[in-house]
């Protein structure tokens, strides 16, 4: 018999026991890994949702205001700047391309986006595609005939269940202008899949002071330079002006990483308590296994078996206990952050784990490590026991 057969043995033994450790390792082992996936996935949610365009450029405000609300639509939107920025910028000689955006209301919580074609073109160098899942894309209409056409992200049609040709509009008083489901966006696993998009004319007709206005109203506008060189001029003659500012997307993104760092730190000192918890809770079930155990151990020494044996046994019944325990937190881990980010993910907040990767194997050998460390005293108090005075009568 070997001395994993006999460990397994004693492990079955006592299965209440067993299954407690077993699911307490996996508890911790799973709140570990979840809460590393979950934030790594928020850090690429992050970056695959940042806009390919290298400036931003609203109203004077708050610089993190105007990326989070423009690009990620997690914000109230900057106050307006004039169409005329656009416009200027759309001809200087150092910008390539230049795209107009218009923040609005919502529609059951998804944010309306008015824009251009240029929004939606399949630059070289973009690193997001925007292809059809259903229809077409708005029309280019002129500023005197809005036709109030809309394209749905994905999120955005599934959630309200918006099909071609259905009109919507939110609010009795946006009843004179309904907008047109004219398209339907693939996802983008971003946050223009929780967006509608629509023209700037239908934009300014809706918005009553806008109709009003001489020079129509613009929330920002999204720049790419000609060459990166021309980025600093740019950058710094639009935040000279007193009517604009030009944010750097990368920049306002270190911001966010530094804030969420406060919050890591503050998560790895919970997750350490827990492991703590953890290998103490695996330490105490061998300790009182090993002392419920002397007699039996003491018979196997008389028996023959030598002290080396009865430590491997209790050794590797640590290892046992917290290699299933590590395979199920591990399991249970990747779950916890499949489902959080399918949830999240819609919001383009996070990117979904699914997939196993190197990171585990790495956690489940630290976890087993660890694991048999924790029987390590019981296995040397086994060690130690004494023959003679273990197989003592009891009275």
């Amino acid at each position: 018999m070997t001395i994993l057969t006999v460990a397994l043995k004693y492990l079955r033994g006592r299965p209440v026991a067993s299954a407690l450790t077993i699911v307490s390792i996996a508890l911790g082992v799973s709140l570990m890994v979840a809460s590393v996936l979950l934030a790594r996935g928020i850090k690429e949610g992050f970056i695959a949702g940042t806009t390919d365009y290298n400036l931003v450029v609203g109203a004077k405000g708050s610089p993190m205001q105007l990326v989070l609300g423009v690009v990620f639509r997690m914000d109230l939107a900057t106050p307006n700047i004039e169409y005329t920025i656009y416009r200027d910028l759309q001809q200087d000689p150092r910008v390539e391309t230049a795209v107009p955006i218009g923040m609005g209301d919502a529609y059951r919580g998804f944010r309306y986006v008015a824009t251009n074609g240029a929004y939606f073109a399949a630059f070289p160098w973009r690193r997001k595609t925007f292809a059809l899942a259903a229809g077409r894309f708005f029309a280019e209409d002129q500023q005197s005939e809005p036709t109030y056409e809309a394209l749905l992200g994905a999120e955005a049609a599934r959630s309200t269940g918006l099909q071609i040709g259905d009109r919507f509009y939110e609010g009795e008083e946006m009843a004179e202008y309904p907008l047109t489901v004219v398209g339907i966006l693939r996802s983008t696993h971003s946050a223009d899949d929780r967006a509608i998009f629509f023209s700037l004319p239908s934009y300014w007709g809706m918005n009553e002071i806008a109709r009003g206005m001489a020079i129509k109203p613009l929330t920002a506008v999204l720049i790419r330079p000609r060459r990166m060189s021309d980025l600093p001029s740019l950058h710094r003659e639009l935040n000279v002006a007193a009517e604009t500012q030009a944010v750097l997307p990368s920049g306002v993104l270190l911001t966010i990483f530094n804030m969420m760092a406060v919050a890591e730190d503050v998560l790895r000192m919970i997750l350490a308590i827990v492991g703590v918890i953890v290998l103490l809770y695996v330490f105490v079930s061998m300790y009182s296994a090993t002392i419920e155990r002397r007699r039996e151990i003491a018979t196997m020494r008389a028996l023959g078996a030598r002290r080396a044996t009865v430590l491997g046994i209790i050794l590797t019944e640590s290892a046992a206990l917290a290699t299933a325990g590590g395979l199920g937190g591990i399991v249970g881990g990747h779950a916890v952050a499949y489902f959080a980010g399918s949830l999240l993910g819609p919001s383009g907040l996070v990117t979904s784990h699914s997939l196993f990767n190197v990171f585990d194997p790495a956690v489940l050998a630290s976890v087993i490590l660890l694991g048999t460390l924790a029987g390590l005293l019981p296995a040397v108090l086994a060690y130690r026991t004494e023959v003679a005075e273990n197989l003592a009568p009891l009275s």
